[in-house]
Parts: structure tokens; sequence; C-alpha cells
């Protein structure tokens, strides 16, 4: 089953490992978070946003933001979204709870 949870510091550098190269990283981030390879520093970023990751036995499978155009809660947008390479076409969302 796969649960959210609010990220931690100590994810990121399993959620970074997943770009493996400049191409991957540009299409997860389009260059808002700075050159590759980003930095613990540079991703801190996503911390003004609400960050989440996904989990389920085996760890962290995924990882997203949600953030609020207007300034209010009426609106949210999903961004940043990244799933684990290896566990990519492996992971049934239809169990999602959060956590």
């Amino acid at each position: 089953m796969i649960r959210i949870k609010p990220y931690r510091t100590s994810d990121v550098d399993t959620i970074l490992s997943w770009c493996q190269d400049e191409k991957s990283f540009y299409q997860w981030t389009a260059g808002i978070l700075g050159n590759y390879p980003i930095t613990q520093k540079e991703f801190s970023f996503v911390e003004s946003l609400m960050p989440f990751t996904a989990f389920d036995e085996t760890g962290i499978v995924g990882f997203f933001t949600l953030r609020n155009p207007d300034e209010s809660l009426d609106e949210l947008r999903f961004g940043f979204v990244i799933v684990n390479p290896h566990r990519r076409g492996t992971v049934s969302y239809t169990h999602l709870r959060a956590h």
C-alpha cells in the first residue's frame, strides 16, 4: 500500500539520486530548482512549498509538492512529481492513502 507523509530533509539524498542525468533532471524540474546536479541546499527550496513523499513497506517511492498559486487553499497544484525509476510501472496508486 502506498502512503504519503510530509517530506523530511533526511529524504533528500534518496530523491536526488533518482535523477541520474541532466535530461531526466530537466524533465523533472524544468530548470526551476537550479542546474544539474542539484545540491541539497538548492533542493531546500521545496520546503517553501508543501512537499510530500510517497512510501510503501520498501521505503520512499515518490515525491511531489503541492502549492497554492493564489495564497488560498481553495486551489492546490501538484508539482515536482518524481517516482523512483526502479519502481516506475510497478507501484499501484489505487490504494494511496494519507499517513
